[in-house]
Parts: C-alpha cells; sequence; structure tokens
C-alpha cells in the first residue's frame, strides 16, 4: 500500500528525510510497526513556499523577537491575514473596545497612520497576544504561507509540481496536515475535475483551515469529497490557534466527512503534527485502512 504524508505550514527548517522521520515515529510510537509493508513517501515543499512568501518587500509587524513580517503594500494579503484574525477574535469574543485600545497602544510605531487595515491587523494581533503570548505572532506567521499558496500563481505552481505527482500513485493513503490539506484538497478537486483514474481508500486531515472562512473564499466552490476518496476523516483539537478548532461539516464545509473534535493536542500551539498523529483515532483509522487493502 502506498501512504503519502503531506506536510504543513511552515516547515522550511526541517528537510524531507526529517519529518518523514519524525512522522513516522509518531506513530510507531503508539502503534509500532503500523506502516510496516507500505512504500511511504513525503510530499515535501518547505522551502519552495517560503522562499516564494519571503520575496515580498516585509514590515515588521507583532510584538519584540516575535514580531512576523507582512508587506503592508498588499492590500489582498492584508485583507486575508485580517480576515483569520477576525474570525479568531469572533470565536474568542474580543471585542471592539479590545481591539481599538490595542491600535491606539500600538501608534504610529509598527505602521503608517493612514494605513487602516494593516493597523487593525496590529490590534488584532496584539489583543491575541495578551490573551495567549507568542501565538499570534505565530498564527500570523503561517497563515501568511497559506495566502501565498492560495493566491500566488507561481507559488501555487512551484508547490503543485512538487505534490502532483505523488497523488498519481494508487491505491493511496493521504496522511495529511495543516497547509497539506488545502493542497491535498485543491489537488484532488482539480484531478476529479479531469477525470484521474486515482483511488484513495483513507484521506486523513489533521489541523485543517479548510473550515476558516478567509480560506474558502479563496478556495471557491465546488467543495466536496472528490469521488475517488473512499473515506476522509478530519481530526482537530478545538484550541488548535491555526485550524481556530474549525470542524469540516457539511454545515461549515462539505458533507461525507467525518471529524473528530476530542484530540488533546499537546504542542505549544495546540497545532504541532507531534500532537496529532498518536491520537487514538488518527491510529485506528490508520490500522483499519491498512489492514483491509493488500499491499
Amino acid at each position: 500500500m502506498n501512504v503519502l504524508m503531506i506536510h504543513g505550514i511552515g516547515q522550511e527548517g526541517s528537510t524531507k528525510d526529517e519529518l518523514l522521520q519524525k512522522w513516522t515515529e509518531s506513530l510507531h510510537a503508539v502503534q509500532p510497526g503500523l506502516l510496516a509493508g507500505a512504500s511511504v513517501e513525503m510530499a515535501y515543499y518547505g522551502t519552495t513556499l517560503a522562499d516564494w512568501t519571503n520575496r515580498k518587500t516585509k514590515v515588521a509587524v507583532g510584538m519584540g523577537a516575535e514580531s512576523t513580517a507582512v508587506d503592508i503594500g498588499d492590500a489582498d494579503e492584508l485583507k486575508f491575514l485580517s480576515a483569520v484574525m477576525e474570525e479568531f477574535a469572533g470565536d474568542h469574543d474580543i471585542d471592539e473596545a479590545q481591539i481599538s485600545a490595542a491600535i491606539e497602544e500600538s501608534g504610529n510605531i509598527a505602521v503608517p497612520m493612514d494605513n487602516f487595515i494593516a493597523r487593525r491587523l496590529v490590534g488584532l494581533m496584539r489583543v491575541v497576544e495578551k490573551i495567549s503570548p507568542l501565538k499570534g505572532a505565530l498564527l500570523l506567521r503561517l497563515v501568511r504561507q497559506g495566502h501565498t499558496y492560495l493566491s500566488s500563481p507561481k507559488a501555487a505552481k512551484a508547490v503543485d509540481d512538487i505534490v502532483r505527482p505523488y497523488l498519481k500513485r494508487s491505491p493511496q493513503i493521504l496522511i495529511t496536515h495543516s497547509l497539506g490539506t488545502v493542497i491535498a484538497f485543491k489537488l484532488l478537486r482539480e484531478m476529479e475535475a479531469v477525470s484521474a483514474g486515482v483511488q484513495v481508500p483513507l484521506l486523513i486531515t489533521m489541523g485543517s483551515p479548510l473550515g476558516l472562512d478567509a480560506f474558502k473564499a479563496k478556495l471557491g466552490v465546488p467543495r466536496r469529497k472528490a469521488a475517488f476518496v473512499q473515506k476522509w476523516e478530519n481530526f482537530y483539537d478545538p484550541s488548535d490557534f491555526v485550524a481556530l478548532g474549525k470542524p469540516l461539516t457539511k454545515e461549515n464545509f462539505a458533507e461525507g466527512i467525518g471529524n473528530d473534535g476530542t484530540v488533546d493536542n499537546t504542542t505549544p500551539n495546540a497545532h504541532g503534527i507531534v500532537g496529532y498523529l498518536p491520537h487514538k483515532g488518527v491510529i485506528e483509522v490508520l490500522r483499519q485502512a491498512l489492514s483491509q487493502i493488500p499491499s
């Protein structure tokens, strides 16, 4: 059986082999030999996407060492980042008074006074930072790569050209995390549109931002489970700072997706892959899929 792993945002500091080892060891620590006999690959795009994201002119937006560089001249990027932060604020009962106070506190230090969107983004992030130190900057930094992938055709092509060839193996189990879930969904949708003859017995998504309004708007329609995907299981921690604890239900994304929100991800941001892979639900659906289909 072929097993393809697609990593998430912010992995430019790791190599393909390092990620493959980390993912495999995380699974085998709970279920020794789970992937024994399987042909396992990691679709690694980390440095490619980071290079595209960091090409723009940058201005630091944040607090101290955790400041995040954004292009305040890119209105589309600012709106995308702000939309994610606004959704976070709404989910965490952050009110306008708190945001306004944070904007006032920032003064004219971070961004020019006449750039309202950027100033509001600063305010939003600083309120988040007060609630959970270091996590606002983390969310902003990671979501920037998501925006680059979804908004730059050249960046998307560079990433897709790396991942797409792996997806053509069949049958194949897909294990995806973070932005990797977005890349997998987008490419599987494209493959379905051209009637690609592939078989995906199981698609696992973890910590997926697919349920966020900003991501859904960029992806557009249709939103559905590809016909050749036999089973799609989504896992999330309600406190995940990147996925914002959003399930992929019929109301929030598409029907036909199983959702497990019982994950207790113990990594600092509740988003790390080593906090998702050992979850009993992930292990069980993988075990079932690997045992039912001959290698």
